[in-house]
Protein backbone atom coordinates (compact mmCIF):
# COMPACT_ATOMS: atom_id res chain seq x y z
CA UNK A 1 0.00 0.00 0.00
CA UNK A 2 0.89 3.58 -0.75
CA UNK A 3 1.58 5.90 1.70
CA UNK A 4 -0.53 9.26 1.97
CA UNK A 5 2.11 11.36 1.08
CA UNK A 6 2.81 9.67 -2.15
CA UNK A 7 -0.90 10.35 -3.38
CA UNK A 8 -0.81 13.92 -2.70
CA UNK A 9 -0.68 16.15 -5.80
CA UNK A 10 2.19 18.63 -5.32
CA UNK A 11 2.70 20.03 -9.11
CA UNK A 12 -1.01 21.07 -8.49
CA UNK A 13 -0.47 22.67 -5.42
CA UNK A 14 1.93 25.03 -6.86
CA UNK A 15 1.01 28.77 -7.77
CA UNK A 16 -0.30 29.45 -11.14
CA UNK A 17 2.87 31.79 -12.44
CA UNK A 18 5.48 29.18 -11.92
CA UNK A 19 2.99 25.98 -13.60
CA UNK A 20 2.30 28.71 -16.44
CA UNK A 21 6.35 28.96 -16.68
CA UNK A 22 6.20 25.11 -16.63
CA UNK A 23 3.92 24.93 -19.42
CA UNK A 24 5.72 27.56 -21.47
CA UNK A 25 8.50 24.96 -22.23
CA UNK A 26 6.28 23.06 -24.39
CA UNK A 27 4.09 22.69 -27.24
CA UNK A 28 1.30 24.39 -26.93
CA UNK A 29 -1.02 21.36 -28.04
CA UNK A 30 0.81 19.40 -24.95
CA UNK A 31 0.06 22.51 -22.99
CA UNK A 32 -4.02 22.48 -24.04
CA UNK A 33 -4.37 18.41 -23.56
CA UNK A 34 -3.75 19.26 -19.63
CA UNK A 35 -6.85 20.75 -19.49
CA UNK A 36 -8.09 16.78 -19.18
CA UNK A 37 -5.79 16.28 -15.95
CA UNK A 38 -8.52 17.83 -12.95
CA UNK A 39 -10.15 20.85 -12.73
CA UNK A 40 -7.38 22.49 -11.31
CA UNK A 41 -5.82 21.94 -14.74
CA UNK A 42 -9.17 22.92 -17.08
CA UNK A 43 -8.51 26.86 -17.65
CA UNK A 44 -4.46 26.70 -16.85
CA UNK A 45 -3.51 26.51 -20.50
CA UNK A 46 -4.93 29.63 -21.24
CA UNK A 47 -2.84 31.70 -19.42
CA UNK A 48 0.05 30.54 -20.67
CA UNK A 49 2.23 33.39 -22.40
CA UNK A 50 3.78 31.34 -25.04
CA UNK A 51 2.20 29.90 -28.43
CA UNK A 52 4.46 27.37 -29.94
CA UNK A 53 2.35 25.18 -33.03
CA UNK A 54 4.07 22.46 -35.25
CA UNK A 55 2.05 20.95 -37.62
CA UNK A 56 4.93 17.82 -38.52
CA UNK A 57 4.42 17.35 -34.61
CA UNK A 58 0.84 17.73 -34.30
CA UNK A 59 -0.17 14.77 -37.37
CA UNK A 60 2.07 12.47 -35.92
CA UNK A 61 0.52 12.65 -32.16
CA UNK A 62 -2.54 12.69 -33.40
CA UNK A 63 -1.39 9.15 -35.63
CA UNK A 64 -2.64 11.30 -38.60
CA UNK A 65 -0.45 11.19 -41.92
CA UNK A 66 -2.65 13.37 -44.43
CA UNK A 67 -1.80 14.18 -47.95
CA UNK A 68 -0.68 17.60 -47.35
CA UNK A 69 -4.46 18.26 -46.04
CA UNK A 70 -4.04 20.91 -42.36
CA UNK A 71 -7.04 21.06 -41.62
CA UNK A 72 -7.43 19.39 -38.33
CA UNK A 73 -3.59 21.63 -37.55
CA UNK A 74 -5.69 24.77 -39.05
CA UNK A 75 -8.83 24.15 -36.42
CA UNK A 76 -6.45 23.18 -33.48
CA UNK A 77 -4.70 26.89 -34.25
CA UNK A 78 -7.56 29.11 -34.58
CA UNK A 79 -9.63 27.38 -31.72
CA UNK A 80 -6.72 28.01 -29.22
CA UNK A 81 -6.23 31.91 -30.33
CA UNK A 82 -10.68 32.16 -29.53
CA UNK A 83 -10.33 30.36 -26.03
CA UNK A 84 -6.81 31.29 -24.81
CA UNK A 85 -6.91 34.89 -22.47
CA UNK A 86 -6.35 38.06 -23.52
CA UNK A 87 -2.51 38.23 -22.48
CA UNK A 88 0.46 39.41 -24.36
CA UNK A 89 2.58 36.91 -25.38
CA UNK A 90 5.77 36.12 -24.73
CA UNK A 91 6.84 33.97 -27.38
CA UNK A 92 5.23 33.26 -30.57
CA UNK A 93 6.32 29.95 -32.79
CA UNK A 94 5.16 28.49 -36.26
CA UNK A 95 6.13 25.72 -37.78
CA UNK A 96 4.38 24.94 -40.92
CA UNK A 97 5.34 21.86 -43.65
CA UNK A 98 3.83 21.58 -46.80
CA UNK A 99 1.62 24.80 -47.46
CA UNK A 100 -1.11 24.87 -49.81
CA UNK A 101 -2.69 27.17 -51.74
CA UNK A 102 -5.89 26.80 -49.85
CA UNK A 103 -3.68 26.63 -46.14
CA UNK A 104 -2.64 30.47 -47.42
CA UNK A 105 -5.31 32.45 -46.38
CA UNK A 106 -6.00 30.40 -43.12
CA UNK A 107 -1.68 30.70 -42.73
CA UNK A 108 -2.09 34.77 -42.96
CA UNK A 109 -5.38 34.98 -40.02
CA UNK A 110 -3.09 32.81 -38.03
CA UNK A 111 -0.23 35.76 -37.90
CA UNK A 112 -2.25 38.10 -37.74
CA UNK A 113 -4.37 37.03 -34.86
CA UNK A 114 -0.59 36.61 -33.39
CA UNK A 115 0.76 40.44 -33.96
CA UNK A 116 -2.73 41.18 -32.21
CA UNK A 117 -1.23 38.85 -28.95
CA UNK A 118 1.77 41.29 -28.95
CA UNK A 119 4.32 39.33 -28.94
CA UNK A 120 8.01 39.61 -27.86
CA UNK A 121 9.73 37.06 -29.41
CA UNK A 122 8.51 35.88 -32.98
CA UNK A 123 9.94 32.89 -34.83
CA UNK A 124 7.87 31.64 -38.15
CA UNK A 125 9.47 28.43 -40.21
CA UNK A 126 7.30 27.93 -43.53
CA UNK A 127 7.84 25.14 -46.09
CA UNK A 128 5.79 24.94 -48.88
CA UNK A 129 5.63 24.52 -52.56
CA UNK A 130 3.68 28.04 -53.20
CA UNK A 131 4.81 31.22 -53.54
CA UNK A 132 3.90 32.83 -50.29
CA UNK A 133 4.47 36.48 -48.99
CA UNK A 134 4.50 36.88 -45.50
CA UNK A 135 2.06 39.21 -44.31
CA UNK A 136 2.14 43.10 -43.34
CA UNK A 137 0.95 42.49 -40.06
CA UNK A 138 4.14 41.32 -38.75
CA UNK A 139 5.83 44.20 -39.53
CA UNK A 140 4.36 46.53 -38.23
CA UNK A 141 4.14 44.91 -34.43
CA UNK A 142 5.72 47.47 -32.28
CA UNK A 143 5.86 44.60 -28.92
CA UNK A 144 8.37 42.21 -31.11
CA UNK A 145 12.18 42.44 -30.00
CA UNK A 146 13.33 39.59 -31.92
CA UNK A 147 12.19 37.75 -34.99
CA UNK A 148 12.82 35.20 -36.86
CA UNK A 149 11.83 34.57 -40.94
CA UNK A 150 12.16 30.99 -42.81
CA UNK A 151 10.76 30.39 -45.87
CA UNK A 152 11.28 27.30 -47.58
CA UNK A 153 9.25 27.87 -50.26
CA UNK A 154 10.38 29.53 -54.27
CA UNK A 155 11.15 32.52 -55.11
CA UNK A 156 9.41 34.05 -51.70
CA UNK A 157 10.80 37.84 -51.18
CA UNK A 158 9.69 39.93 -48.24
CA UNK A 159 7.98 43.43 -49.49
CA UNK A 160 5.81 44.61 -46.58
CA UNK A 161 4.30 48.13 -47.52
CA UNK A 162 5.37 49.50 -44.24
CA UNK A 163 8.49 48.13 -41.77
CA UNK A 164 7.39 49.79 -38.25
CA UNK A 165 9.11 47.92 -35.40
CA UNK A 166 10.47 50.40 -32.86
CA UNK A 167 11.31 47.74 -30.33
CA UNK A 168 13.17 44.88 -32.56
CA UNK A 169 16.56 44.47 -31.76
CA UNK A 170 17.26 41.17 -33.42
CA UNK A 171 15.97 40.04 -37.29
CA UNK A 172 17.47 36.68 -38.76
CA UNK A 173 16.03 35.93 -41.81
CA UNK A 174 16.58 32.24 -44.01
CA UNK A 175 15.91 30.95 -47.35
CA UNK A 176 14.62 34.36 -48.75
CA UNK A 177 15.11 36.74 -51.76
CA UNK A 178 16.20 39.75 -50.12
CA UNK A 179 15.76 43.34 -52.03
CA UNK A 180 17.22 46.32 -51.51
CA UNK A 181 13.82 48.29 -51.10
CA UNK A 182 13.62 45.59 -47.75
CA UNK A 183 16.57 45.81 -46.51
CA UNK A 184 16.37 50.07 -46.32
CA UNK A 185 12.68 49.81 -44.75
CA UNK A 186 13.98 47.32 -42.10
CA UNK A 187 17.08 49.91 -41.36
CA UNK A 188 14.92 53.13 -41.19
CA UNK A 189 11.66 50.91 -39.90
CA UNK A 190 13.23 48.60 -36.90
CA UNK A 191 15.57 52.42 -34.76
CA UNK A 192 16.80 49.70 -31.96
CA UNK A 193 18.05 46.97 -34.18
CA UNK A 194 21.11 45.81 -33.16
CA UNK A 195 21.81 42.25 -34.69
CA UNK A 196 20.99 40.87 -38.21
CA UNK A 197 21.61 37.50 -39.47
CA UNK A 198 20.99 36.53 -43.17
CA UNK A 199 21.43 32.74 -43.62
CA UNK A 200 21.38 31.18 -47.09
CA UNK A 201 19.23 33.81 -48.85
CA UNK A 202 19.38 35.68 -52.47
CA UNK A 203 20.67 38.88 -52.06
CA UNK A 204 20.03 41.39 -54.71
CA UNK A 205 20.98 44.42 -52.13
CA UNK A 206 23.45 47.00 -52.65
CA UNK A 207 24.54 48.15 -49.64
CA UNK A 208 23.74 47.18 -45.69
CA UNK A 209 24.39 50.76 -43.82
CA UNK A 210 23.03 51.19 -40.24
CA UNK A 211 25.10 53.25 -37.00
CA UNK A 212 23.23 51.16 -34.73
CA UNK A 213 23.94 47.80 -36.30
CA UNK A 214 26.31 45.94 -33.62
CA UNK A 215 26.12 42.42 -35.17
CA UNK A 216 25.99 41.28 -38.67
CA UNK A 217 25.92 37.57 -39.78
CA UNK A 218 26.05 36.81 -43.69
CA UNK A 219 25.97 32.78 -43.90
CA UNK A 220 25.94 31.05 -47.55
CA UNK A 221 24.27 33.70 -49.09
CA UNK A 222 24.08 34.25 -52.98
CA UNK A 223 24.78 37.31 -54.32
CA UNK A 224 23.38 38.79 -57.23
CA UNK A 225 26.23 41.85 -57.07
CA UNK A 226 28.99 43.16 -55.09
CA UNK A 227 27.35 44.35 -51.37
CA UNK A 228 28.91 47.22 -49.56
CA UNK A 229 28.41 47.38 -46.06
CA UNK A 230 28.59 50.44 -43.56
CA UNK A 231 28.46 49.31 -40.12
CA UNK A 232 30.95 51.57 -37.76
CA UNK A 233 29.31 50.36 -34.56
CA UNK A 234 29.38 46.99 -35.20
CA UNK A 235 32.01 44.61 -32.89
CA UNK A 236 31.04 40.96 -34.82
CA UNK A 237 31.16 40.42 -38.17
CA UNK A 238 30.72 37.02 -39.58
CA UNK A 239 30.74 36.47 -43.32
CA UNK A 240 30.76 32.99 -44.74
CA UNK A 241 31.29 31.38 -47.90
CA UNK A 242 29.69 34.32 -50.08
CA UNK A 243 28.68 33.18 -53.12
CA UNK A 244 29.16 34.35 -57.20
CA UNK A 245 29.91 38.20 -55.88
CA UNK A 246 31.35 39.97 -53.61
CA UNK A 247 31.27 41.86 -50.32
CA UNK A 248 33.40 45.03 -49.55
CA UNK A 249 33.71 46.56 -46.28
CA UNK A 250 33.52 50.44 -46.47
CA UNK A 251 33.31 51.30 -42.43
CA UNK A 252 34.14 48.79 -39.73
CA UNK A 253 34.57 49.50 -36.22
CA UNK A 254 38.26 49.28 -34.79
CA UNK A 255 36.75 47.42 -32.03
CA UNK A 256 34.92 44.60 -34.06
CA UNK A 257 35.55 41.07 -34.73
CA UNK A 258 35.31 39.94 -38.12
CA UNK A 259 34.70 35.87 -38.69
CA UNK A 260 35.73 34.99 -42.27
CA UNK A 261 34.94 31.87 -43.57
CA UNK A 262 35.83 31.06 -47.42
CA UNK A 263 34.79 28.04 -49.55
CA UNK A 264 36.73 25.09 -49.07
CA UNK A 265 37.17 25.19 -53.13
CA UNK A 266 37.60 27.96 -55.08
CA UNK A 267 37.70 27.46 -58.78
CA UNK A 268 38.52 30.35 -60.63
CA UNK A 269 40.56 33.67 -60.42
CA UNK A 270 37.05 35.74 -59.89
CA UNK A 271 36.25 33.76 -56.74
CA UNK A 272 39.37 34.00 -55.03
CA UNK A 273 39.65 38.14 -55.58
CA UNK A 274 36.41 38.40 -54.17
CA UNK A 275 38.10 36.89 -50.87
CA UNK A 276 41.27 38.75 -50.81
CA UNK A 277 39.43 42.18 -51.47
CA UNK A 278 36.90 40.93 -48.58
CA UNK A 279 40.41 40.65 -46.24
CA UNK A 280 42.04 44.14 -47.86
CA UNK A 281 39.12 46.21 -46.39
CA UNK A 282 39.81 45.21 -42.63
CA UNK A 283 42.87 46.96 -41.73
CA UNK A 284 41.42 48.31 -38.52
CA UNK A 285 40.41 44.89 -37.06
CA UNK A 286 40.98 44.00 -33.26
CA UNK A 287 40.22 40.54 -33.21
CA UNK A 288 39.95 38.35 -36.86
CA UNK A 289 39.38 34.62 -37.86
CA UNK A 290 40.04 33.36 -41.04
CA UNK A 291 39.11 29.57 -42.21
CA UNK A 292 39.27 27.88 -45.52
CA UNK A 293 41.64 24.91 -46.48
CA UNK A 294 41.71 25.95 -49.81
CA UNK A 295 45.39 25.38 -50.93
CA UNK A 296 45.16 28.15 -53.69
CA UNK A 297 43.47 30.56 -51.81
CA UNK A 298 45.64 30.44 -48.80
CA UNK A 299 49.11 30.80 -51.54
CA UNK A 300 47.20 33.79 -52.92
CA UNK A 301 46.99 35.76 -49.28
CA UNK A 302 50.50 34.78 -49.17
CA UNK A 303 51.20 36.71 -51.80
CA UNK A 304 49.16 39.31 -51.35
CA UNK A 305 48.72 40.14 -47.63
CA UNK A 306 52.03 42.21 -47.88
CA UNK A 307 50.83 43.86 -49.66
CA UNK A 308 48.00 45.58 -47.34
CA UNK A 309 47.84 48.30 -45.50
CA UNK A 310 49.30 46.78 -41.85
CA UNK A 311 46.61 45.77 -39.44
CA UNK A 312 47.71 48.01 -36.67
CA UNK A 313 44.32 47.17 -34.62
CA UNK A 314 44.65 43.72 -35.11
CA UNK A 315 45.53 42.00 -31.30
CA UNK A 316 44.01 38.70 -32.23
CA UNK A 317 44.65 36.42 -35.10
CA UNK A 318 42.46 32.84 -35.47
CA UNK A 319 43.81 30.58 -38.16
CA UNK A 320 41.67 27.27 -39.14
CA UNK A 321 42.56 24.87 -42.15
CA UNK A 322 45.86 26.40 -43.07
CA UNK A 323 48.49 24.08 -43.77
CA UNK A 324 52.16 25.07 -42.19
CA UNK A 325 53.50 22.09 -43.92
CA UNK A 326 53.03 22.96 -47.23
CA UNK A 327 52.36 26.88 -48.86
CA UNK A 328 51.58 29.09 -46.18
CA UNK A 329 54.08 31.82 -44.71
CA UNK A 330 52.70 32.41 -41.45
CA UNK A 331 55.09 35.05 -40.77
CA UNK A 332 54.09 37.83 -43.86
CA UNK A 333 50.58 37.91 -41.39
CA UNK A 334 52.71 38.34 -38.40
CA UNK A 335 54.98 41.32 -40.28
CA UNK A 336 51.38 42.87 -41.39
CA UNK A 337 49.42 42.66 -37.71
CA UNK A 338 52.70 45.17 -35.35
CA UNK A 339 50.34 45.10 -32.37
CA UNK A 340 49.47 40.95 -32.44
CA UNK A 341 49.01 40.04 -29.02
CA UNK A 342 48.26 36.43 -29.82
CA UNK A 343 47.96 33.30 -32.58
CA UNK A 344 45.39 30.55 -32.42
CA UNK A 345 46.00 27.90 -34.61
CA UNK A 346 43.53 25.40 -35.27
CA UNK A 347 45.78 21.98 -36.97
CA UNK A 348 44.64 18.95 -38.33
CA UNK A 349 46.12 16.44 -35.78
CA UNK A 350 49.56 15.03 -37.42
CA UNK A 351 50.90 11.98 -36.95
CA UNK A 352 53.30 10.91 -33.91
CA UNK A 353 55.80 11.57 -35.56
CA UNK A 354 55.30 14.90 -36.85
CA UNK A 355 57.98 17.61 -34.87
CA UNK A 356 57.15 20.89 -34.22
CA UNK A 357 58.95 22.68 -36.92
CA UNK A 358 57.42 19.93 -39.54
CA UNK A 359 53.88 21.32 -38.25
CA UNK A 360 54.78 25.07 -38.56
CA UNK A 361 56.43 24.79 -41.65
CA UNK A 362 59.82 25.39 -40.22
CA UNK A 363 58.91 28.94 -39.78
CA UNK A 364 60.78 31.54 -37.27
CA UNK A 365 57.72 32.36 -35.81
CA UNK A 366 59.15 34.36 -32.52
CA UNK A 367 58.92 38.16 -32.80
CA UNK A 368 59.01 39.61 -29.63
CA UNK A 369 55.83 41.59 -29.70
CA UNK A 370 53.66 38.29 -29.78
CA UNK A 371 53.01 36.92 -25.86
CA UNK A 372 51.30 33.59 -26.91
CA UNK A 373 50.47 31.56 -29.85
CA UNK A 374 48.02 28.72 -28.59
CA UNK A 375 47.83 25.73 -30.83
CA UNK A 376 44.70 23.22 -30.76
CA UNK A 377 43.64 19.86 -32.74
CA UNK A 378 40.36 19.16 -34.74
CA UNK A 379 39.32 16.95 -31.59
CA UNK A 380 39.70 20.30 -29.44
CA UNK A 381 43.09 18.17 -27.14
CA UNK A 382 45.97 20.20 -26.15
CA UNK A 383 48.85 20.66 -28.42
CA UNK A 384 52.55 20.89 -27.38
CA UNK A 385 54.45 23.54 -27.28
CA UNK A 386 56.34 25.47 -29.81
CA UNK A 387 60.19 26.58 -29.29
CA UNK A 388 58.87 28.92 -25.88
CA UNK A 389 55.88 29.62 -26.95
CA UNK A 390 53.30 27.74 -24.29
CA UNK A 391 50.75 25.38 -25.49
CA UNK A 392 47.01 26.32 -23.93
CA UNK A 393 43.85 24.19 -24.34
CA UNK A 394 41.08 26.44 -26.04
CA UNK A 395 37.45 26.08 -25.90
CA UNK A 396 35.44 26.92 -29.28
CA UNK A 397 35.60 30.64 -28.07
CA UNK A 398 38.98 30.76 -27.76
CA UNK A 399 38.73 30.96 -24.01
CA UNK A 400 41.97 29.94 -22.48
CA UNK A 401 41.12 26.66 -20.07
Amino acid sequence: MESTDSLVDRISDLPDLLLTDILSLVTTEETVTTCVLSKRWTKLWAFVPVLDFRSNQFEQNNLWLGDQDHTKFLQFVKGVFVHREAIHLERFGLSFEGVTSRDIPHFMEILDRAAKCRPRVTSIDVSTVEYIQPPSSIFSCESIEEMSLSFDAPDTFVAPEIVNLPSLKKLELTCLSVYDNFIRAVLSGCPSLEELVINCCILDIYEISSDRLKKLVLNMCVLLGEVYISCPAAVSLSIKHPREAGIRLNNVSPLARADICFEDTVFDEYAISIYVNLLRDLPNIASLRLHTTCLALQALLVAHVPKFQAFENLRILELEGFDMTRNFDLPCFLKQAPNLRKVILHLITPSEETTDEELLGNHPILPEYIETIVMRSEEDTPKFSYKDFECTHVDHMGNNN
